[in-house]
């Protein structure tokens, strides 16, 4: 039978109970004109057939199946006629809108907190600063983000992991010993036996000069300044003093670290700093940070370029004069600490006990203390009492606080202490389903609602002013969750959102996946790529803060950088590594865009060779909204020619000649191929570089060809020409982010069936040009933020 006449019949069925039903004729004429040749009753491409499709829910799968295959012009094949794009729209809205009716009233998006909402949340209600989201195991990643219901269900095995952060966190709000008064500790370069040896030696070539340790090596170990390190923990003022020696005209640069260099521990990177001065007058840089005892500050020359090897030339080798290193602290000298305050309540029947013997090396006789009360069952009854609502971030009836008050009083009759009473009540709050749960309820109300945005934009518990708009019943209104969305991207907790947000749609968090080879990318060091990192940060910070289209995350007019990624992209004019400054860029320049910066250059490369199919799938995905499925089982990865003889180009031809790899392969590759004028650091190339036979540094290969042919058949001749064309249709772009945006912020799975909702945030957006900031304050605006 003719395949149109099956086919009408199924359309008008499928959209009978929709506004579109009427619309089933012009469904059925453009299926039969473009369709039904290569998946009707005598080919079935794909093993997908239209004419003979199933009855719901399998035929909605493969009609989301078909929508996708039009949208991201997969179809109708580009040595077919290609349907006018009135004719597209119109069969795209067709088959949305019949999805949309068939996918309403769907489940309960049910998640939890993930591990970095948790160590903030937790930190913000106690007021500590352990870190606790290393306790925890990696959440997983749906559609891009680990915040999303799919990827996070609770288990027995999780709640024992949370368990041990809160106990972690509960044993953070306790100063065990009284602090000692403030103290500078100081540490003279010149004046460390090792250092001293060192010169003595003439290790790295270290001199001493001007009573200063001249170090030229950016690599560890560092300069050591012992004696500087407290003895205990505590928030320290610290201060480092360096001059640059024979700096020649550069800006000369230190690393800082602080922590411990051997053993366990993390160090934790302080920031970067630029050198000036003189040995008269040198530079002393200063910042407050927390540190453990023992914990020695770091500091790490940082030499641009430093893979020249200075041995041979005329320019004298430049280095950092190492003065000294001092600690002044501990600064809290609370005691009890806030955080025992703030969780504790201040009670005159509440007092310090210092009643266990500990040894340390620095004070005699010291004993840790506990928290003891005069009226134990008044006082875990008010604590825990308190602390529930607080905790579950809204009103508690009292049965439900009744719950955790008499585990805690259970405590106590066993014989248990005070303090193990509380920690028992504290504990099992920071382990319920009320306080893990961010979206829990088939009725969102007001203080879901505080949650989601508060778990939006700043990872974190909602704040008072949130909370108060929730008991009065102000949230439901979008036009409050606006206002809103703009006061708490103004508050500095928003940083989080551009960590946590920028780390995963753009990989940031990928960087130290890999390691540029050291033969082929000489010119690459960590302040390089510390500077990447920055640098995209900035980057999107700029585009939010000032509200800019979109549309700039693939072109823009300026770029975010410092010295060393200026001079990496031969950008002409900006001094100093340390601060990174907003750079307008000439007409016809290549950078500006996240497709010019380093860090997405790095993260979609493997340190050897860049990949085009990588890169193409990432662009695809990140920047258009049209994600690629996974290869098919089996298929074998191209291995690059390490040796340059053979091109990328040609080895992907080869692997793509099967139909089933070519159909994802035809809107990859072009993207990739257009990408390959960047290396894997960012820098813009007109050759590969390859390994020659005989070892050593690397050498020029092939020409790199970027042209390409997108699938509605725009050809472009080099990145820019890519570039172009992408930036032409900022709609594409807006919608891309608009998804994530809603994934991120909803923690759900956007949906073909939620397209609508998608469009109307941008519909919402338009009237700013698709701005950033608009277009985040419309998601929080959408119906669909509200959702159960």
């Amino acid at each position: 039978m003719h395949g149109s006449r099956l086919l009408l019949p199924l359309c008008a069925a499928f959209f009978a109970n929709t506004a579109f039903a009427d619309d089933a004729k012009t469904m059925d004429a453009f299926l039969e004109q473009h369709c039904v040749k290569c998946h009707g009753p005598d080919k079935q491409k794909g093993k997908l057939r239209l004419d003979d499709l199933q009855k719901p829910p399998h035929e909605l799968e493969q009609w989301k199946e078909v929508l996708e295959a039009i949208e991201y012009g997969d179809m109708p094949p580009k040595d077919e006629k290609r349907p006018e794009a009135a004719e597209v729209a119109a069969f795209k809205e067709i088959i949305s809108g019949g999805l949309t009716s068939a996918g309403k009233g769907g489940s309960i998006a049910v998640r939890r907190m993930n591990r970095y909402e948790y160590e903030n949340t937790v930190r913000d209600l106690l007021g500590i600063d352990t870190p606790l989201a290393e306790l925890l195991p990696e959440d997983s990643r749906v559609q891009g983000f680990d915040n999303v219901a799919e990827g996070l269900s609770l288990s027995s095995v999780l709640i024992e992991k949370y368990l041990e952060a809160a106990n972690a966190a509960f044993d953070g709000t306790i100063r065990r010993l009284v602090p000692l008064p403030p103290e500078t500790r100081k540490a003279v370069a010149m004046e460390d036996k090792s250092n001293i040896g060192s010169v003595a030696k003439k290790n790295d070539g270290v001199i001493e000069k001007s009573g200063a340790f001249i170090d030229f090596s950016p690599g560890w170990p560092p300069t050591r300044f012992d004696g500087a390190q407290p003895v205990e923990d505590g928030i320290y003022r610290c201060k480092v003093t360096v001059w640059p020696y024979e700096p020649s005209g550069r800006t000369l640069t230190v690393g800082i670290f602080t922590g411990r260099l051997f053993g366990t521990g993390k160090l934790h990177f302080q920031g970067i700093h630029d050198v000036t001065g003189d040995p008269e007058n040198p530079r002393v840089i200063e910042f407050t940070t927390r540190l453990n005892e023992g914990d020695a500050i770091h500091v790490l020359p940082w030499i641009f370029p430093g893979h020249v090897t200075w041995r041979d030339k005329h320019e004298p080798r430049p280095g950092i004069g190492m003065v000294s290193a001092e600690t002044h602290g501990p600064l809290d000298q609370d005691f009890p600490s806030k955080a025992q305050k703030q969780l504790f309540g201040e009670s005159p029947t509440l007092s310090m006990v210092a009643d266990t013997p500990i040894y340390m090396r620095h004070r005699k006789g010291a004993k840790l203390s506990h928290v003891m009360s005069s009226a134990p069952e008044a006082d875990v009854e008010r604590i825990i009492r308190a602390f529930v609502p607080r905790a579950f971030r809204r009103p508690v009836e009292k049965p439900l606080a009744d719950r955790f008050v008499n585990l805690a009083l259970d405590r106590l009759k066993e014989g248990r202490s005070f303090e193990e009473a509380v920690r028992a009540g504290v504990c099992a709050v920071l382990c319920s389903p009320h306080f893990l749960m961010v979206n829990r309820d088939s009725v969102v109300d007001d203080h879901t609602i505080a949650s989601r945005l508060s778990y939006f934009l700043w990872s974190s518990m909602p704040d008072d002013e949130l909370l108060k708009l929730a008991a009065a019943g102000k949230l439901k209104d979008p036009a409050v969750r606006r206002t809103q969305a703009v006061r708490m991207l103004k508050d500095p907790r928003r940083e989080r959102f551009v960590e946590n947000f920028t780390g995963q749609w753009l990989d940031l968090r990928q960087m130290d996946a890999t390691t540029p080879d050291k033969k082929m990318y000489p010119e690459y060091d960590e302040l390089l790529g510390r500077s990447m990192v920055r640098e995209t940060k900035g980057f999107f910070t700029e585009i939010l803060d000032r509200n800019l289209p979109v549309k700039n995350f693939v072109d823009s007019d300026f770029v975010v950088v410092n010295e060393r990624l200026a001079d990496h992209y031969g950008i002409s004019g900006v001094k100093g590594h340390e601060r990174m400054q907003v750079v307008k860029l000439p007409p016809d320049s290549l950078r500006g865009g996240v497709l010019t910066q380093g860090a997405i250059m790095k993260v979609t490369a493997n340190g050897t060779h860049s990949s085009p199919v990588l890169r193409g799938v990432w662009v695809l995905d990140r920047l258009m909204g049209q994600p690629v499925p996974p290869p098919p089982p089996g298929v074998p990865a191209v291995e690059p020619d390490v040796r340059g003889a053979t091109s990328l180009r040609d080895l992907l031809t080869k692997h793509v000649e099967d139909p089933s790899c070519a159909r994802c392969h035809d809107r990859i590759d072009p993207v990739g191929f257009a990408l390959e004028e960047f290396d894997p650091i960012g820098k813009h190339r007109e050759k590969y570089r390859a390994v020659p036979k005989q070892g050593g540094g690397y050498m020029p290969a092939l020409l790199v060809d970027s042209s390409g042919e997108t699938p509605d058949n725009h050809a472009f001749q080099n990145f820019q020409g890519f570039r172009d064309w992408l930036a032409g249709d900022e709609k594409v772009i807006a919608r891309a982010l608009a998804r994530k945006l809603m994934v991120y912020g909803c923690g759900r799975k956007v949906e073909v069936t939620d397209q609508p909702a998608v469009e109307a945030v941008l519909a919402a957006s338009a009237k700013d040009h698709y701005g950033l900031r608009t277009m985040i304050q419309e998601v929080a605006a959408s119906d669909y933020f509200v959702r159960p």
